[in-house]
């Protein structure tokens, strides 16, 4: 069961996101920028989401006003039925470190950390894994992403692929019920998007949301729900599988 649940009679299934009228605006100079554009959807729990588009089309944005990374400029964002904007910066914190898992095309791994240090980062911070072993859980995860022999690498001794999955296993750490990835396969030749996207696949299939913003059309093959994004709002021709 996902954490934070609020529960409203005649509701069978809580939204793992929902957003209202949201809208981000950037401000470049003398010109205003309109990144997402008075957007409302409902993104469910045990779904796997395709958000397809070319660059400037506002993927990227709209996952990080989701992961609570940026703030939209208007309208609203809950996850699990609680608005965002009426929480504290700590409660924030604890979302981003408790329910959501974040993967990023450019891995954002600690290079002076070895691969099972980086994915005990997380878990340093977590209440919940105070009396267990979290060097053992970074290596069970690493083994998971089929890296029992990069344990102890750091980094930059990694390929792209390999960095990657280390940044998966980090993830998935807290065991988050939400998993936002930006172009997680941009950087990564075909063995290896296949082998990260099917991770994301099982764990939608386990009844997480996974959010995936991505331009490869690799992607729509494995998910529930494609959405073309354009011009900051989706498109009408978006469809389930």
């Amino acid at each position: 069961m996902p954490p934070l649940l609020v529960y409203i009679e005649g509701c069978d299934k809580v939204d793992a996101i929902r957003t209202c009228n949201m809208t981000k605006k950037y401000q470049l100079k003398s010109e205003q920028v309109i990144a997402v554009n008075n957007l409302t959807y409902n993104f469910e729990y045990g779904k796997i989401y395709a958000i397809m588009g070319h660059s400037g089309s506002g993927k990227s944005t709209l996952i990080q006003c989701l992961g609570i990374l940026d703030k939209a400029t208007s309208g609203k964002i809950y996850i699990n039925q609680k608005d965002i904007y009426r929480m504290t910066k700590r409660e924030h914190d604890k979302i981003r470190n408790n329910i959501i898992g974040f993967v990023f095309q450019n891995y954002y791994l600690n290079n002076n950390l070895r691969a099972y240090e980086n994915v005990m980062l997380p878990m340093l911070i977590n209440e919940k894994y105070k009396n267990i072993d979290i060097k053992k859980r970074a290596i069970d995860l690493l083994v998971k992403v089929g890296l029992k022999e990069r344990i102890n690498h750091y980094p930059k001794q990694m390929s792209g692929g390999e960095q990657q999955r280390v940044a998966i296993a980090r993830a998935l750490a807290n065991d988050p019920s939400i998993i936002l990835a930006d172009e997680p396969t941009g950087n990564l030749d075909e063995e290896n998007e296949k082998f990260i996207l099917e991770i994301l696949k099982e764990k939608a299939n386990e009844g997480k949301c996974v959010i995936i913003v991505s331009h490869n059309p690799i992607v729509k093959n494995y998910a529930d729900v494609v959405i073309n994004m354009s011009r900051g709002t989706f498109k009408e021709n978006t469809n389930e599988v």
